[in-house]
């Protein structure tokens, strides 16, 4: 059996445990760490673990053998460091770090101690990115022309809480934070990135980027992120357009309208039914099940390497007033 501790009862931490870790059926949670110890003690009180301060004191009393790391990007690298040198496998919310020298750092301390580091990136494990893949495998859009993708909401309620989101510290921005999602579906899709242009939509970069990515097949994808604009529950966050056909891999937030759509001359179909939030458990269960086998994560640390190489080749993009980046590989 795994004892997991749960590092870091904010916004993504609380969402974790009431829809993860609270319940009959639930993964074995031992210990919920915070600083602020009345949010540890909200997570304890969901989930039946017992709250901490520190990672160190959860690790000292429960024993427990795994890191779920739901803290502020800039401090993943710190946790995840210490939690795979006590001996805990770890699972770590995206974007996996801030810097690539500190993912570097995390992917081959991992490696090193023969410990899974997973990286908790929801889109490789959603059914309607499944078929969607199935689906260009089996030639069913034909050759592919390109690729469009948007991530576009409101960033508000939990998620701007504690400010460090919109801020203008290490973690802030709609890039890192969101970024690596849409890059990680493209990758899932299309495969690895070469080169990538950004610039700034309407302005305001903090907000709204636009990526250019060229593939290593050739292909070309690009990539709309924006959290200042109101977007419905339900959304087609990636459009392929092929020589045969194209298809859709639509999202849903709210129900369970989330699928593959694909358009040829034949005809239309819709492929699955879920909701994007189920994904969370799907995440956790993979990590443990690559604990319990000894395999690899769906997402292991080097593919959560590759997805912040691209995010950060296109953070230095932006910087160079949309100059081609090329994008370092793990």
């Amino acid at each position: 059996m795994t004892r997991i501790a749960l590092v870091g009862c904010g916004a993504m931490g609380e969402i974790v445990a009431r829809s993860v870790y609270a319940g009959p059926d639930a993964p074995t949670l031992v210990a919920a760490v915070d600083p602020d110890l009345g949010r540890a003690a909200r997570v304890a009180a969901v989930t039946g673990a017992a709250p901490f301060a520190t990672l160190a004191e959860a690790l000292r009393v429960t024993g427990a053998t795994a890191a779920d790391v739901r803290v502020p990007h800039h401090l993943h690298a710190e946790v995840v460091l210490e939690a795979l040198k006590a001996g805990c496998h770890v699972l770590v919310e995206k974007p996996l770090a801030t810097s690539l020298p500190e993912a570097r750092r995390m992917v081959e301390a991992a490696v090193d101690s023969g410990l899974v580091l997973a990286v908790a990136e929801n889109y490789p494990h959603l059914r309607a990115v499944l078929d969607a893949r199935a689906a260009l495998d089996a030639g069913e859009v034909g050759d592919v022309l390109a690729i469009l993708s948007t991530r576009a909401y409101r960033v508000d309620g939990v998620w701007i809480r504690d400010g460090w989101r919109r801020g203008e510290g290490p973690s802030s921005g709609v890039l890192l934070d969101q970024g690596t999602h849409q890059v990680s579906l493209i990758r899932h899709l299309s495969g690895p990135v070469e080169v990538v242009t950004a610039h700034p939509a309407g302005g305001r970069a903090s907000d709204a980027v636009v990526l250019t990515l060229r593939m290593t097949s050739g292909g070309i994808a690009t990539s709309l992120l924006t959290w200042s604009s109101p977007g419905p529950a339900v959304q087609t966050e990636a459009t392929v357009v092929g020589t045969g056909g194209r298809l859709d891999v639509v999202v849903d937030y709210g129900g369970t309208g989330g699928a593959c759509r694909l358009w040829t001359p034949d005809g239309s179909e819709s492929r699955g039914a879920e909701n994007y939030y189920d994904s969370h458990r799907l995440v956790v269960d993979d990590w443990l099940r690559a604990i319990r086998v000894g395999g690899e994560a769906v997402v292991p640390g080097r593919e959560g390497f590759d997805d912040l190489a691209v995010v950060l080749a296109a953070v230095d993009s932006l910087e160079r007033d949309g100059a081609p980046v090329a994008v370092e590989r793990a």
